[in-house]
């Protein structure tokens, strides 16, 4: 089990909502907040489709924990192929 994993694991048994963050490193800002790592990676595979491969070059995916600490999932090239990978998992099932 990743960090990750066992972060989501607690937050699940203690009924805390988990807050993901996709960030953009270059300007530091915000690009939003979800309550689940789906929906955040949706949003970075249309951002894929629409602007191109390279458009997460500059973001970054994390979680804050029941405490209040960020854990970075992933960033960059990473992140493109986790969002990737969570839809075509999805489509082959679906």
């Amino acid at each position: 089990m990743t960090d990750v994993q066992s972060i989501q694991h607690i937050a699940s048994e203690r009924k805390t909502p988990m807050i993901y963050g996709l960030w953009d490193t270059e300007t530091n800002n915000l690009v939003g907040d979800f309550d689940n790592q789906r929906d955040a990676l949706a949003v970075v595979l249309r951002a894929i489709e629409r602007n191109g491969p390279h458009d997460t070059d500059t973001l970054a995916l994390d979680v804050e924990d029941v405490h209040g600490e960020g854990h970075l999932i992933a960033s960059g090239q990473e992140l493109a192929e986790l969002a990737r990978r969570e839809f075509a998992a999805k489509r082959i099932a679906g």
